[in-house]
This record gives structure tokens, C-alpha cells and sequence, in this order.
């Protein structure tokens, strides 16, 4: 089977699906340090602090490496969301991955941003709705 055949989404969504399931990490954020969130390939990692963002980030990589998949370094990027107004602008740095730090990035459609406001996600839905008209 080849990249793009129709199965191989199919089997891509149930290997990914079979290696996040290891790591028991799906649930309610508020009630666990970690959790992991996944779409198709689109994988949400969050933490309450960086010490358990790398763990979650160790454990993801090494069972999907197990069953041949790779993080993607250039397409990762991370936000840390504060409840004070302070950034940490720097590179995430786990092993030989320096992840950038953004202020705001789509995650399923929704803007997620630093400062944990809705305000950019409300102002983009609005003008969507006038370009719909």
C-alpha cells in the first residue's frame, strides 16, 4: 500500500489511535497533570507543567517509534498558556527537538492562544460570518 491510497488514512488513524491508547493519558485535564488529545493526525499534548509535558512527550515518541512513526519537528509548535499576563518566549527544548513558541495556533478549527482568551477566535468567526453573506 502506498502514501494516499484510500486505506492508508484508515490505518493510519487506528495505529495512532492503537499507540495513544498505551499511554492511558485520555480524560479530563482537570482532573489529571497530563492528557493527550488526537484528531486524525493532529496531536494535542497538555501539561500542567514542563516537567510533564516532556514525560507525555517521551512516552508518545517512543511507542509510536515502536510502530515506525516520527514527530514531526518542523510542523510541532507549542504554546504555553499563563493565568499572568507573563510569556515565555523560548524554544522548548527536549532532547534534540527545540520547539517554537507561538502565541496562538488552530487546533481543530479553534484558536488557542497564550493568554487563554477568546477574543481572536470570536473577531475571526465574526468576520467568516460577514464573508459567508
Amino acid at each position: 500500500m502506498c502514501h494516499g491510497d484510500p486505506p492508508s488514512a484508515t490505518i493510519f488513524n487506528l495505529i495512532l489511535d492503537s499507540v495513544i491508547k498505551k499511554l492511558n493519558l485520555r480524560g479530563n485535564i482537570s482532573l489529571k497533570l497530563k492528557q493527550i488529545v488526537a484528531c486524525a493526525d493532529d496531536v494535542a499534548l497538555l501539561a500542567r507543567s514542563p516537567e510533564a509535558l516532556k514525560e507525555i512527550f517521551h512516552k508518545l515518541q517512543n511507542e509510536a517509534s515502536l510502530v515506525g512513526l516520527n514527530i514531526n519537528k518542523d510542523k510541532t509548535k507549542y504554546v504555553q498558556i499563563k493565568r499572568i499576563g507573563t510569556k515565555d518566549a523560548t524554544h522548548l527544548k527536549i532532547d534534540n527537538f527545540a520547539f517554537e513558541n507561538v502565541e496562538n495556533f488552530y487546533y481543530l478549527g479553534s484558536i488557542l492562544n497564550a493568554d487563554n482568551k477568546m477574543n481572536i477566535e470570536i473577531a475571526e468567526k465574526i468576520v467568516e460570518g460577514k464573508e459567508a453573506y
